[in-house]
């Protein structure tokens, strides 16, 4: 058996008499099979002894019934006390088994995680870095309403938009609200400084921040286009685990609490930055490497 199928054979051992010694339904089976096993024992033993009063013309009696009964109580009793050695070296070998697996299991644990942390440490410096992630285009603005055309790119591919979308809004004043993730001294910073941007709203001057409008800037798996790396290149990490470690990632990041609690972020905090909105002009979003977004003219580059 080779090292893989003895550690299954050891956790699946561990799992079984954890069941059967540990909790209530475990013991209670266990009891009920020792009962199942006795009452076949006796009832076997009744219905030989009620066959030879058969076959001699007799009935088996209550007065012999219970002898026989007590009979088979008295020799389980006696065969239970005499395995009883047999049964505690058995119980004291499961429960060393039930140590080595649990040992095993830590140490598989914190080798895992080990590894865990190293590649959400290099997803953060794959992350670390300034990129364009939107186009924006004011297509009108009339009687007090702003319309906005937004094109997200995804920097595996920046030939062409990776999603758009079109959203009207009251107010002159458009903002782009992003949220800023800060790992400062945190474990998988590796003790640097390395901040994170993702824009997620517009609001304007006329439409509250707590109101703004959710942007569409995530894929059908819930990652952000703005976190898309190419394949050539990516450093230290394979693309399936980047995805799958930017998918951890994301999911910690939506839950500030579970962030924090799990130390992987040391604050979290809201950005924004605006532009007067006038027909036709259009602007380029870009996430800096230090963290938070920018808004420039799109002639500027």
């Amino acid at each position: 058996m080779d090292t893989e199928g003895l550690k299954a054979f050891l956790y699946g051992f561990s799992s079984l008499a954890r069941f059967l010694l540990g909790s209530p339904l475990g013991i209670a089976l266990l009891i009920g099979g020792v009962a199942l096993l006795f009452a076949l024992r006796v009832w076997g033993a009744l219905r030989s002894r009620a066959l030879a009063c058969g076959a001699a013309g007799t009935r088996l009696g209550w007065g012999e019934g219970f002898l026989i009964l007590f009979k088979e109580f008295y020799s389980s009793a006696a065969a239970l006390a005499a395995a009883l050695p047999a049964i505690a070296g058995a119980l004291l070998a499961s429960l060393a088994l039930v140590a080595v697996s649990d040992s095993l299991k830590s140490m598989d644990e914190l080798r895992a995680n080990a590894a865990r942390i190293r590649e959400l440490s290099v997803v953060l410096q794959n992350l670390e870095r300034r990129q364009k992630v939107m186009d924006l285009r004011v297509l009108s603005v009339k009687d007090g309403v702003s319309t906005i055309f937004i094109e997200y790119y995804d920097p595996a591919d920046e030939s062409k938009p990776a999603a758009s979308e079109e959203l009207s809004l009251p107010g002159g004043d458009i903002y782009l609200d992003s949220i800023v993730f800060n790992f400062d001294y945190s474990e998988i910073a590796g003790g640097r400084r390395v901040n994170l941007a993702l824009p997620y709203r517009v609001f304007s001057d006329q439409l509250p921040q707590a109101q703004g409008l959710p942007l569409r800037s995530r894929d059908g798996e819930g990652l952000p286009y703005a976190y898309g790396r190419d394949a050539g290149e990516l450093y230290g990490i394979a693309p399936a685990a980047y995805r799958e470690r930017l998918a951890e990632l994301m999911a910690l990041l939506d839950d500030e609490r579970g962030a924090r609690e799990a130390g992987i972020v040391r604050s979290v905090y809201g950005s924004a930055v605006h532009r007067r909105a006038r027909a036709g002009e259009r602007f380029t979003v870009w996430i800096e490497q230090s963290g938070g977004i920018t808004v420039k003219d799109a002639v500027e580059f």
